[in-house]
């Protein structure tokens, strides 16, 4: 995977995030993303700051946005084969990207999930 263009390995992301977002179906999917897009976050931003992402799904779904953030996970976890138990989606976009190779880049997301771990957190 170390071999992996930035491009590639940002598009692998949102292919998990993607398939994770079907159970919605395709329209729902849509409005989804639509949604994202009215509070700044487009599609392909969506690797870089997962936090926000799940920041806009909570405001949008509520407490149905952990579903959601269960099975994006796991597609990431099934795609980039992390085996660990659990996991929201920060720490695990940080786990494939030390896994990638992108320390430095993993550790900033690291940060950025221990500053704001009490606001998005599943409750």
């Amino acid at each position: 995977m170390d071999s992996m263009s930035e491009t590639d390995f940002k598009s692998s992301i949102m292919k998990c995030i993607d398939s994770g977002l079907d159970v919605l179906g395709d329209v729902s999917k849509q409005v989804v993303y639509s949604y994202l897009a009215q509070n700044q976050l487009s599609k392909e931003m969506i690797p870089d700051e997962p936090w926000k992402f799940t920041e806009t799904l909570k405001s949008l779904f509520g407490r149905g946005e952990e579903v959601l953030e269960k099975t994006i996970v796991t597609e990431l976890k099934r795609t980039f084969n992390i085996t660990s138990g659990g996991g929201m989606l920060v720490e695990i976009l940080a786990a494939v990207r030390l896994r990638k190779g992108s320390v430095g880049q993993g550790r900033e997301i690291h940060g950025l999930t221990r500053k704001s771990r009490g606001s998005v957190g599943v409750s």
